[in-house]
């Protein structure tokens, strides 16, 4: 079953402007996808459709195997949760906490359990101690995370947000996209727009492009990205992983290879080619999630013992894992593009320690592994807890 299917969707609004036009996507479960597509591509649009803000004028909508009516608005809010590209169109109660509890307290849930949801989304993306904060006195990157400690409180199967890095620096870009990560390794399916393609480029499983309210292209980043004319007649630009490689190739720097680059070592390991040298380890040191009881589920003596290891460098990865890292007196190297920064240490003959909060843990090995299958080489890792 799709988390979500759309089927021959069109909506226009009252003006007459077309917004979409007999769209067609699907979204598997658990999986990342990404909406690319210029602005007025009918990005929003779409997303109101996901959760019931609009419904359909034709075609239909199905989330987990039911279609999107009038009747069943309370039981698609709960099951897809919808965070706006603005976070002051979401935030209207006095204080974060207010804010954060609305949706679950909605739900008719009992005092004690609202207040777990709402410490534990607080947590989740490192918003604990603004309970009390009025939401207008936050930054736009605060009022972001608060607005998605609304949603997860509520638990949704399915999280849908629209241009998530839009108002962010640098930083809370890359903060935000392992929010992402993290959340979908703890089994939630992610419906992301944009029109960064650096970003769906190197993160969604899938891409659909949109061009005037309508699907043009879907498909793997590989895909979407190594077919110029997509790209042109879309009026988006490739990513600068993939213009670099093509200036590489037109350079003669390396010939031409089958497998477009989408990260940094996907280059690297162009540029490499066959040549082999020893690589480094990387130890994988899995902490609870926040689900499982986060850092106060964790055998502090059982982690002491990684203390006994002498990696080059060490990562953090996920909102647990970094407070246990700090818990242990290790400052990280790495807290933000942490997997790609460890295989690239490993690929130089480095050893590094990761530590990774649940399912993210499970990223590392999958990522580790994709990495050795595409290469041909090895680098070794191991799950230590």
């Amino acid at each position: 079953m799709h988390a979500i299917e759309v089927c021959n969707l069109s909506y226009s609004y009252p003006d007459g402007t077309q917004a979409l036009k007999e769209v067609n996507l699907s979204v598997e479960d658990g999986k990342k996808t990404a909406i690319l597509g210029p602005n007025g591509s009918g990005k929003s649009t779409l997303f109101y459709h996901l959760n019931g803000i609009f419904l359909p004028q034709t075609g239909r909508v199905i989330v987990k195997g039911r279609e999107i009516t009038k009747k069943n608005l309370d039981w698609i809010r709960s099951t897809v949760g919808l965070v706006f590209q603005n976070p002051d169109d979401q935030l209207f109660a006095p204080t974060v906490k207010d804010d954060v509890s609305f949706g679950p307290s909605n739900l008719r849930l009992p005092g004690e359990e609202v207040e777990k949801r709402v410490g534990e989304s607080l947590e989740i993306v490192g918003m604990t101690g603004f309970e009390r904060v009025p939401p207008h006195h936050l930054s736009t990157g605060q009022k972001k995370r608060v607005a998605i400690a609304g949603i997860l409180a509520m638990d949704p199967e399915i999280l849908v947000f629209d241009e998530p890095l839009s108002g962010l620096d640098p930083r809370g870009q890359t903060e935000l996209i392992e929010l992402l990560d993290e959340l979908n390794a703890e089994g939630k399916t992610i419906v992301v727009s944009t029109h960064d393609v650096d970003f769906a480029s190197a993160w969604a499983d899938e891409i659909y492009l949109l061009q005037r309210g309508m699907v043009y292209a879907r498909g793997h980043p590989s895909e979407i990205f190594s077919n110029e004319d997509v790209v042109r007649a879309t009026d988006l630009r490739f990513p600068v992983v993939v213009k670099v490689h093509k200036e590489f190739e037109a350079h003669g720097i390396y010939e031409k290879v089958d497998r477009i680059p989408l990260s940094i070592i996907d280059l690297v390991e162009n540029l490499n080619g066959s040549e082999k040298r020893e690589s480094g380890k990387i130890w994988v040191v899995r902490i609870p999630g926040m689900k499982e009881g986060g850092a106060d589920a964790v055998n502090l003596d059982e982690l002491k013992k990684v203390l006994d290891l002498d990696p080059d460098k060490t990562g953090a990865m996920g909102t647990t894992a970094k407070a246990c890292a700090k818990m242990l007196g290790i400052e990280s190297d790495f807290e933000s593009d942490v997997i790609d920064s460890a295989i690239s240490e490993a690929i130089r003959g480095g050893n590094v320690l990761v530590f990774a909060s649940g399912g993210m843990s499970d990223l590392v090995s999958r990522r580790v592994e994709e990495y050795n299958r595409k290469s041909g080489k090895t680098i070794r890792w191991e799950r230590l807890i």
